[in-house]
């Protein structure tokens, strides 16, 4: 009798994608069957990847998107949160993980746009808060339901992300009313850029970035994202002061004389 030969299981995908494309790091939520939900794992996964992409000195810019239909479902229910309990040191390190997150990628180099494909719900709304830049295709929704779960909305950052891009007394009324707002809605509040068509998602997120790496080098791009982030806590004597010194160093690049040579020159033609 012949042995059945034993085949390798398949491959487990991983739960986040990381794809680099002209400059351009396009990183994926990757569950899409369970709607992208934040599970124990995607702290310490999700910071591993930011760090290897700031190392990355061919980036420009990170795209960061959801697989399937839905953004990020926010907490994984049954195990993040369940109602029976969770142990408390594992639940309190990981939302202190994802308190983490959030201020990685404030405080990294690269500019980052949310391409918000579907709904994002609690903290995979914060999470696209937290992003420099978003977009939205037409099916994209941010619902505030933490008070719905008997929850508090100071989850990721959102009770200060909220308030900075849409004014405090919007923030209070979408957030203690567990508000879902559509993807026109958060255009005119200022949450997204602009709201394209599903299929054009991806190429409009693209274009952003293409637009940042021509227009500034990612030295300059870097600081002048981590300015204006350190001027929102800042008044504008702190931020001068600040600006003042990276200017300076920025006029001593080879990328700020390169460029403003090749802008003297062009005048001169003129």
């Amino acid at each position: 009798m012949s042995t059945p030969v034993s085949q390798a299981p398949a491959a487990v995908p991983p739960n986040i994608l990381v794809e680099r494309r002209d400059g351009v790091a396009i990183v994926t939520l990757n569950r899409a069957r369970e709607r992208n939900p934040l599970g124990l794992d995607f702290p310490d996964t999700m910071q591993r990847i930011l760090d290897g992409l700031e190392d990355d000195l061919d980036l420009h810019a990170v795209v960061l998107t959801g697989a399937g239909s839905v953004f990020c479902a926010g907490a994984e229910l049954g195990k993040v949160v369940h109602p029976d309990g969770v142990d408390g040191e594992v639940q309190f390190r990981f939302i202190r993980g994802l308190h983490k997150v959030v201020q990685r990628i404030r405080d990294l180099e690269l500019p980052v746009i949310a391409a918000v494909n579907g709904a994002a719900v609690g903290g995979g709304a914060a999470l696209a808060m937290a992003c420099d830049i978003a977009v939205a295709s037409e099916r994209a929704s941010y619902f505030f339901a933490f008070g719905r779960l008997g929850a508090a909305a100071c989850d990721m950052g959102c009770s200060y992300l909220l308030p900075k891009i849409v004014g405090t007394i919007r923030a209070k009324h979408w957030l203690l009313t567990g508000a879902t707002v559509t993807a026109e809605q958060g255009k005119a509040s200022g949450l997204f850029v602009d709201v394209v068509a599903g299929d054009h998602l991806l190429p409009a997120a693209l274009e952003i970035a293409a637009a940042i790496k021509l227009a500034t080098p990612r030295r300059a791009a870097a600081a002048s994202k981590l300015a204006i982030v350190r001027s929102e806590d800042a008044d504008l004597q702190t931020c001068v002061g600040y600006e003042a010194y990276v200017q300076t160093y920025l006029f001593s690049t080879d990328d700020h004389k390169t460029r403003l040579r090749s802008l003297m020159d062009q005048q001169r033609r003129k």
